[in-house]
């Protein structure tokens, strides 16, 4: 585990106490004098189970946290905050990204949050961890869950307690966690630099006070949750049909198109056309603030994107393989996102 910025102060005010201790000894001060005692270090969290967590809005909102060995304090890191899918736990979303992997390469630090399940109806989607991404999905969704200040309250916490650069935070997620994504990024996009998400779309309206920030969303063709292209197939076999939004109905094109419209980039069609034997990426390269906005299609892709399964064949219908480790999606999705800050590199 590195070293927090909390842990530093906490050796910051030792080291002063020693002194003043130093400075009254010499001073021959009589023993009536009393002497400040270094104060007891609060955390802004506790523990609970395996998780830390805060209480957010009357509920416990927690997370698990990954700090690699290299990260010592001795400079400031990128903070990458991994959201979970629609039923997942934080520590599902962990293994199947693979990105404490990335993490530990990179020597970043990775929060995964976890959302809510509140006991809902199961029949329309409740009693399973989700995220209020906008109109979807779930328990969060019917409570009007405030996910979003607990996430921006989880990156100040991180800020505060870890040697995170705040011009290097990043958010990636999957599925309901992807939306999530978008719509953290969207709604508060001066703390985060980058984005790069897993098999959904942009499913809110956007603040006026957005300002650019670089997107790419990557999808699977054949992904039969969150279609590729909605206008293929007729929508009676869409399993999540009872979604009454158009905007989950648009596609994958459409999401860039749109993405890149709330970026203001340059050009009616994409500048970016990268074809490679098992996907292809294409994107908007010239928006606003330096943004670029990037689509990544895998031609066989599920709606698992990453190169490991998600459960086994005997979990169906939990299980959702991935690509077998043909296309290593987590790490294109963090090339795209680590090329990017707040502030740019001198």
């Amino acid at each position: 585990m590195g070293k927090s910025r909390v842990s530093a102060l906490a050796l910051s005010l030792i080291i002063v106490s020693m002194t003043l201790s130093g400075c009254i000894s010499n001073n021959e001060k009589s023993s009536d004098d009393e002497i400040d005692e270094v104060p007891e270090l609060v955390l802004p969290y506790f523990e609970k189970e395996d998780y830390r967590c805060i209480d957010h809005d009357g509920y416990d909102r927690c997370w698990i946290t990954y700090v690699p060995e290299k990260v010592n304090g001795s400079e400031l890191v990128p903070l990458i905050i991994d959201l979970h899918g629609w039923s997942l736990s934080a520590f599902e979303q962990r293994e199947v990204s693979g990105f404490d992997e990335i993490a530990e390469e990179y020597g970043a630090i990775l929060l995964n949050p976890e959302g809510l399940a509140l006991g809902g109806d199961p029949s329309t989607g409740g009693s399973e961890e989700s995220w209020n991404a906008g109109w979807c999905c779930a328990d969060a969704v019917a409570n009007d869950i405030d996910d979003l200040g607990y996430l921006n309250r989880l990156i100040d916490i991180a800020i505060e307690i870890h040697p995170v650069d705040p011009n290097r935070v990043y958010v990636t997620g999957w599925s309901n966690g992807c939306a999530m994504s978008y719509y953290l990024s969207f709604h508060s996009s001066e703390k985060i630099a980058a984005m790069a998400c897993m098999a959904m779309y942009l499913l809110a309206d956007i603040p006026e006070e957005y300002n650019p920030i670089p997107m790419m969303e990557i999808h699977g063709v054949l992904d039969d949750n969150v279609w590729y292209a909605w206008g293929s197939r007729p929508i009676i076999f869409n399993p999540v049909a009872w979604f009454d939004n158009s905007a989950y109905q648009t596609g994958a094109v459409e999401n860039l198109y749109e993405v890149a419209k709330y970026n203001d980039c340059a050009g009616s069609l994409p500048d970016l056309n990268d074809v490679n034997p098992l996907f292809s990426i294409q994107g908007f390269t010239d928006c606003e603030n330096g943004a670029e906005v990037q689509l990544v299609s895998l031609y066989a892709g599920t709606h698992n994107p990453y190169e490991e399964d998600y459960g086994s064949p005997s979990d169906f219908p939990r299980y959702v393989p991935g690509n077998g480790g043909l296309i290593p999606t987590t790490q294109i999705a963090w090339d795209f996102m680590s090329q990017f800050s707040k502030v740019s590199e001198t």
